[in-house]
Formats: C-alpha cells, structure tokens, sequence
C-alpha cells in the first residue's frame, strides 16, 4: 500500500503560504523538531491537529491527506493559459500571485509548477524592470525547488538554470546545467519526444511545444547577452545584422511578437549610429505599425520609449513621419508633455 505523503502536502501548504517551520509549530503548539519530523516522513501529526491545519490553510482534512481532486486537463489549460497572459501583458506580480495560488491549492502536483514557470518564463525575460524581474524569478526559484518528481528532474534544472541567468546568479545556473546535462542529454529529451509523438500519447505535443518555447526563450536572451557584448566593442555591423535575424527568428519560431517591440527600437538605434537613416526610419514605422497590431502593455511600452527612443541618437530622426507617428501613439496613451519628452 502506497504511502500517504502527508509530509510533502504539509510542507507545500507551508512554503506557499511563506512561512518557517517555526511560524507554523508557534501556531500548533508543537516543538520545530515535530514539523521537521511530519515534513520528512518520520512521523505523522496526531489526528487532533487535522483540523486545526485545515482551518489555518483553508484547505479540507481531505486535501491533507492527498485525496484533493486535482485539476481536469480543461482546467489546467485555461489556469496555464491565465497565467502565460498575466505575464504576457506585463502584469507579473499578478501572474505570480495566480502561480503561488495554483500552487497552494495543488501542494503536490509538480507537474503543474514546472509547467506554469516554463510557460511564463519567455515573458518575465522581456520584462525592463531588473529589479522586479529578480524578484518574480526569485519567487519562482523557489517554487520549482521544491519539486521532486524525478520525471521532472531534467527540465526542472534547465529552467533553475534560466531563472539564476536571469537574477545573475551565473554560478547557480552552471551548478543547475551540469545537473540537467548529467540527468539526460539532449539527443535523450529529442528522442523521447519523437518516440512519444509517434506512438502518439496524449499531450506530447504539448509537452514539445512547451520545450521550444523555453529554448526559444534561452537563445533569445543569449542573443542578447552577443548583441550587448558586440555594442560594447564598437562592433556595430555584426550587432545590426545579430538583430536582424533575431526578428526572422521570432518569425519562424511563431514566437510571440511582442519580442520585435524591443528589436525594433535597437535595430532604429543602430542604424541611427551608423548612419542609415532610412533603415531608422524603417524600423521605427515596423515599431509603430506592431504597436496598432500586437499592442502591448502601455506601462511596458513607455518604459521601452522613454529608456529606447529617448536617446540622443534618435535625434537624427526626429524631424521624420516616422517618428512623429512614434509620438502619436504617446499621444493616445499620455499627455501631449510626456510625447514630448521623446
């Protein structure tokens, strides 16, 4: 008969409330040792603390003991799809909030917390503001730590190692690679997905999909991290022609458009300094035409205007259609002072 995992419900209950084991024993009664125990399998709680648990994380005696129903396929699609949106149009504490809640309500589904942060990770990389980015990828550190389902393992790594590039934490992210590459090779992870989309078993598709998006998401930011190295030696050409094909890839990796919002406002800086002016002009109207097709959060766009189009060496176009009709869209979202300032 298969144990039941009252320890690991009980530590996830904990943890996504953001308490410590002696938060939660100073609430019991109980000695830190004794949660310690109930959270490392050694012991279980008595039954008279069942309810007192229910009551302080408002979850049934049922959900304690395992027997909470889990989320249908239906269901977890559309709390994915919620989320991947939240943070899609920059509303990423309130994405974090859904994914934190999700995984409250689910303690034990690890699954459903590795999946919810590979889904939005691709959006929290284009976020502008470094510090909230930190934070929100601190947050989900520690989520997808806490998963231990050994099917998991691989991919719960390689998305570790994505968010610690994304907090700087360089070494963490290299500790996290060589576990992922020591677990499973890439040709392995190729290959079980070709076997599985073959045989045709539910949901690979999905499971496929949800890989490019993270390695579309990891070359993307790499990319970056090329184009930003390039600037900084004055190698303009190769860092101009790196951006052009960042926008054919977003295009052939259907990845979302609102990626070409930032390749388009470095693409007009470049040339700006390099003189082609009418390839400033060019990109500045795509930026523009993108905005009335794929607008985007107008929090998220003026942070990208004011630190982008704001430059010095925009000033070689400002007096162009193009960048008046940059000014209009300004205009519809702020005061005529705030267009100005661009």
């Amino acid at each position: 008969m298969e144990r039941i995992a009252v320890g690991k419900i009980l530590q996830g209950l904990r943890k996504a409330k953001g308490i410590t084991q002696e938060q939660l024993s100073g609430v019991l009664g109980v000695s830190t040792a004794a949660i310690s125990k109930w959270e490392n399998e050694q012991m279980y709680p008595d039954i008279s603390y069942f309810p007192i648990l229910a009551r302080f994380f408002n979850v049934s005696i049922d959900c304690l003991f395992g027997f909470t129903n889990d989320l249908s396929e239906q269901e977890y699609e559309d709390n994915l799809n919620k989320c991947v949106e939240l943070f899609k149009t920059g509303n990423y504490e309130k994405g974090l909030e859904k994914i934190k809640h999700l995984a409250y309500l689910f303690p034990t589904n690890d699954r459903l917390r590795v999946n919810l942060t590979s889904a939005v990770i691709p959006y929290l990389a284009l976020a502008e503001n470094q510090n909230l980015r930190r934070e929100i990828a601190l947050n989900l550190i520690e989520l997808c730590q806490v998963c231990d389902d050994k099917e998991l393992q691989v991919q719960k790594h390689f998305i570790l190692a994505h968010l610690f590039m994304l907090t700087g934490q360089y070494q963490e992210a290299a500790t996290d690679t060589i576990i992922m590459r020591n677990n499973a090779s890439k040709d392995n992870v190729d290959i079980s997905n070709g076997l599985m989309l073959k045989a045709e078993i539910p949901n690979t598709i999905d499971r496929v999909n949800s890989s490019i998006k993270i390695l579309s998401a990891q070359i993307i930011y790499e990319l970056r991290n090329k184009i930003s190295y390039l600037q900084k030696e004055n190698n303009l050409e190769d860092a101009l022609a790196l951006l052009m094909k960042q926008v054919d890839l977003v295009e052939l990796l259907e990845l979302d458009r609102s990626y070409n919002y930032m390749l388009y406002m470095n693409i007009a800086y470049l040339c700006c300094r390099l003189g082609k002016l009418n390839e400033a002009q060019q990109a500045t109207e795509k930026f523009v035409v993108l905005f009335h097709e794929s607008p985007i959060a107008s929090d998220i766009l003026y942070q990208i205007c004011k630190t982008g189009f704001q430059a010095t060496e925009f000033s070689v176009i400002k007096d162009t259609q193009e960048f008046k009709n940059l000014q209009s869209i300004f205009c519809l979202l702020y005061t005529s002072d705030a267009a100005d300032e661009l």
